[in-house]
């Protein structure tokens, strides 16, 4: 775009135009009819640009590319170039317009005897033109050819997010990168020599572009030459004589192009300098020759390379420095081509080849090849791939090239869920967008949707967003509801996984009514319905009172009697009862859900060996626990009727006649460990209260290991909702004899941490010895007898031992104080 002739020009204020009359002012000059507001309202939106807006490089003008790039931003300096980012004003699409600045031209000197001064404008205006001919993934793509007005030169590209040499200084740069950026160079460079014949001539740091992609390009071709012949390139003498940004940088240069009276060169000319540059890489920015311009230094540092190269050993590791040797011999016959310095071992990374692949999926056209690539090769890779390059490449990579494919979406689920599962939580803001996309497709996408029933609970975990939550409740219901059995399945074995995390209005309202719609897909299915009570167990945590009813309906869908399926039934029990007895309110209820299945498992399978022992044992604990629970119900009903018939004046007889009831919120709850040898692999003893307020010894059953342990992994040992308790057993020591176990009782044999009592008198009487071991085993059975009225579990420990007097203790009389405060209360009351 011309400049203005005249700076005055500038000067004068822009005539104040709307959009619509600007755009008649155009059309008028064009000789075209002027446009209404109609046609307006179709052409495509961008910034009206006045010929006297100030220009981005300073001071006013007009701004570079105006016609087609707007929003110039500064964002580096690269070589002689200066980079801002832009927006295309068709399409909007990011790029980079760089700038060159004609006051910064450098002439050669006139004394070389050129009809024409050789300047800077002759190597840029080469370079574009090289540069606009070459199309290849690892070459600097060109938007807009060069343009020149008054001031600048300038050009667009690609978007550019910066330049080499601020990349490999940066710390935080992985090393698995840099070997994909090294791969990239090399593959750019093979390009050149095998498809363009081209020789690029100097590659340094400054040809180097890195792209927003993370992509590594080569530019910078303005040193660049064509074959005259087969590997045979012109090549021209490096002389003092002219200024060194007008020729290639001597630091890179291979040596034959100084040799004298050479005249062409081969590629590996740019293989020499590749090597350099890689030195360059890997040694964090730091020259492996640093001449200076200066050409005797160079030729004393390129005669001392092996020292060189032994100086960053380190950095390059041994594999890659053996192949530098090989790159950096001053025999050119030694060095290897491009290709085979791909082939090196140092690149063999199963990674590196995966990023590489990603990087060129789009070249891949097959759907099979390009699937199995991503859902195979590439997940396998990830988990050994830092969470840098995660964000740094893959997911670049999937936004590129994969956003706009939903064919592709499973595919990548597994790669994106687990970068989503194991990444740092400031980084899980940039995963929403990809997980937002695959909530959309899966109404279409049944593989999908599957996995994402499977894998939903890290989305609750992971993700703090509602829109993604709200399909997830969706896709359940859905999935629930469909016909495909499959769909239903994967539902069903999410649920666990997530049940915590499901607002319980949903598991009320929509949840359990859609669960009791599937007895077609239950039916004999044993395990499906297994998937489903693991299910329901889950769920039965978020169940309170009110809404217990329709879990139980649920429950009572998994209608098999196979072993299995009892005893999960069985589990389910001793999960509700240990978190919240209070929702078994309804005998009726739970008689018909729970008790019932139960006791008709067990008689349905006339081969009880059918159940292993752990299995039968938690099945009958599990009976025991809901008839006990139904006897509590039985006696709350006693009382309410008693209190409704009674007077406010109690006596003490009407008192001594009363049940009274101690439910987990009355008992306290005992666990006393007691300081004992140890004779078992469990040192600890289990003491209960008993009916009567006592201590109650519960290690009178041995159970097998599994029992005790399948039972221990899911419940924690809780006393509570105990069986009634009569206050006649205050006065009568049968009673306790002849009243039937509670279900503590029989929970307590389940979970009993001590071995039998009667092994474990005989292990003491044999440690003893055998001398009085009749009268020692009777005055350790008197002294079990005093115990349950005394307050020392101890007794037996030393039975030679004087026994101090019995002092009062309120766990093992704790009934009896009960019975004796309310008496003597009621009395004075009364009296």
């Amino acid at each position: 775009m011309a400049a203005s002739s005249s700076s005055s020009n500038f000067m004068a204020p822009p005539p104040k135009m709307n959009k619509t009359s600007s755009m008649n002012s155009l059309r008028k000059t064009l000789g075209l009819k002027k446009t209404s507001n109609a046609e307006l309202s179709m052409v495509p939106s961008r910034p009206i640009v006045s010929s006297t807006l100030s220009s981005p490089l300073g001071g006013s003008g007009a701004a570079p590319l105006e016609k087609d790039y707007h929003s110039l931003e500064y964002r580096l300096t690269h070589g002689h170039w200066r980079i801002f980012n832009s927006k295309s004003v068709f399409g909007n699409k990011d790029a980079s317009v760089l700038v060159f600045d004609k006051k910064s031209n450098v002439k050669a000197p006139p004394k070389l005897g050129k009809s024409k001064t050789y300047s800077m404008f002759d190597l840029i205006k080469y370079e574009t033109q090289q540069l606009m001919g070459l199309i290849h993934p690892r070459i600097l793509h060109m938007e807009h050819n060069l343009e020149e007005t008054k001031d600048y030169f300038s050009f667009a590209t690609e978007q550019i997010f910066g330049n080499l040499e601020s990349i490999v200084t940066d710390d935080s740069l992985d090393r698995l990168e840099i070997k994909l950026g090294v791969l990239q160079i090399i593959d750019g460079m093979s390009y050149l020599h095998n498809s363009a014949k081209m020789l690029h001539g100097n590659l340094t740091p400054d040809a180097i572009y890195v792209t927003a992609t993370k992509t590594w390009k080569i530019g910078g071709f303005s040193f660049a030459v064509n074959a005259k012949e087969p590997n045979c390139y012109p090549c021209y003498p490096w002389t003092k004589k002219l200024p060194p940004c007008l020729q290639p940088d001597l630091d890179f240069l291979a040596p034959e192009n100084l040799a004298p009276n050479q005249t062409t060169v081969t590629s590996a000319a740019d293989v020499f300098s590749l090597g350099v540059l890689i030195c360059w890489i890997y040694a964090g920015g730091k020259r492996l020759i640093d001449a200076k311009s200066n050409l005797e230094t160079y030729h004393i540092v390129v005669g001392q390379l092996d020292a060189a190269l032994q100086c960053i050993s380190n950095e390059l590791g041994p594999n890659l420095k053996d192949s530098m040797a090989k790159v950096l011999s001053l025999d050119v016959e030694v060095r290897p081509t491009v290709q085979l310095l791909s082939l090196i071992k140092h690149f063999d990374d199963p990674c590196l080849s995966a990023l590489r692949q990603l990087d060129d999926i789009a070249q891949v056209f097959d759907p099979s090849q390009k699937s199995h690539f991503l859902s195979q090769t590439l997940n396998a890779a990830i988990p050994h791939i830092s969470e840098t390059v995660w964000f740094n490449r893959v997911l670049p990579r999937f936004n590129e090239q994969l956003l706009e494919l939903p064919e592709m979406y499973y595919s990548i689920t597994k790669p994106l869920f687990h970068i989503l599962e194991h990444c740092e939580s400031h980084n899980i803001h940039k995963m929403k967008p990809w997980i937002r996309k695959l909530m959309e497709a899966t109404a279409h996408n049944k593989l999908l949707r599957a996995f994402i029933l499977e894998n939903m609970s890290a989305l609750f975990r992971r993700l703090s967003d509602e829109f993604v939550e709200d399909k997830c409740l969706d896709v359940i219901i859905l999935s629930l509801k469909s016909e495909d059995t499959s769909l239903q399945s994967s539902a069903i074995r999410g649920l666990p996984h997530v049940a915590e995390y499901l607002p319980i209005s949903f598991i009320t309202k929509k949840l359990l009514p859609t669960i009791m719609s599937l007895p077609p897909f239950l039916h004999e299915n044993v395990p499906r319905q297994l998937d489903l009570l693991a299910a329901l167990a889950a769920l039965s945590d978020r169940c309170d009172v009110a809404n217990v009813a329709l879990l139980f309906g649920c429950i009572s869908l998994c209608n098999s009697s196979h072993p299995v399926i009892v005893h999960a039934k069985s589990r389910i029990v001793q999960r509700l009862v240990m978190r919240d007895p209070n929702r078994l309110k309804d005998a009726q209820l739970f008689c018909i859900h729970l008790l019932n299945p139960l006791v008709s498992g067990l008689s349905t399978n006339k081969d009880l060996s059918a159940f292993n022992c752990a299995h039968f044992d938690d099945i009958l604990s599990s009976v025991r626990i809901l008839l006990d629970v139904l006897e509590q119900r039985r006696y709350e009903i006693e009382d309410r009727v008693e209190h409704k018939q009674s007077n406010h004046h109690l006596g003490l007889n009407r008192l001594g006649n009363r049940r009274v009831s101690m439910s987990s919120t009355n008992l306290p709850r005992v666990m006393i460990s007691a300081a004992r040898p140890s004779f078992s692999s469990d040192s600890r003893k289990m003491s209960f209260l008993s009916a009567d307020g006592r201590l109650e010894d519960r290690g009178s059953r041995r159970e097998s290991r599994d029992s005790r342990g399948s039972l221990e992994s899911d419940m924690s040992i809780r006393i509570g909702n105990g069986s009634d308790i009569s206050d006649d057993s205050c006065f009568s020591n049968n009673s306790a004899k002849g009243r039937r176990q509670s279900w503590l009782d029989g929970y307590g044999h389940s979970v009993s941490l001590e071995q039998n009592t009667n092994g474990f008198l005989e292990t003491t009487s044999r440690n003893l010895g055998d001398r009085n071991s009749i009268n020692f085993k009777t005055r350790n059975a008197r002294a079990s007898e005093r115990r349950a009225r005394t307050r020392s579990p101890n007794a037996e420990l030393d039975p030679h031992r004087e026994q101090p007097p019995a002092r009062p203790n309120s766990f093992t009389n704790l009934g009896h104080n009960i019975v004796l405060t309310y008496r003597n209360l009621l009395y004075k009351d009364h009296t």
